[in-house]
């Protein structure tokens, strides 16, 4: 099973918590032992090859992304249009196997190695 499909089974990923449910309990879940150390290690080794895949222009709007501007947003950054950057975030969402831009945010932070304490 795939570490990414091990923590949507473990409950990490899945939107099965109300909509008022913080992130910071999901993260829980991965910093309390749900992973052993070495399936840590090895799902933020996979994550950063990942990474490595997307385009320049990618990598521009997944820092925006990530910094919390909307697409529309990040495109008028980006000097491109909103399609544009649609068909970008669609090709991050693919190249990085996630779902959403919690999923987005999430596999940063958990490449960068913080911790998530309530």
């Amino acid at each position: 099973m795939a570490l990414f499909d091990k923590l949507r089974v473990k409950g990490f990923m899945e939107n099965k918590w109300g909509k008022n449910e913080s992130l910071t309990k999901k993260q829980n879940i991965y910093s309390q032992d749900a992973l052993s150390a070495d399936e840590k290690q090895s799902f933020v080794n996979d994550r950063q090859e990942l990474l490595a895949q997307l385009t320049p222009r990618e990598k521009d709007l997944y820092l925006l992304l990530l910094e919390g501007f909307t697409l529309k947003e990040s495109a008028k950054q980006l000097g491109v249009k909103y399609s544009t950057a649609n068909t970008h975030m669609t090709g991050i969402y693919r190249k990085l196997e996630v779902k959403s831009r919690a999923e987005l945010i999430i596999n940063y932070r958990l490449i960068k190695g913080e911790e998530y304490d309530e």
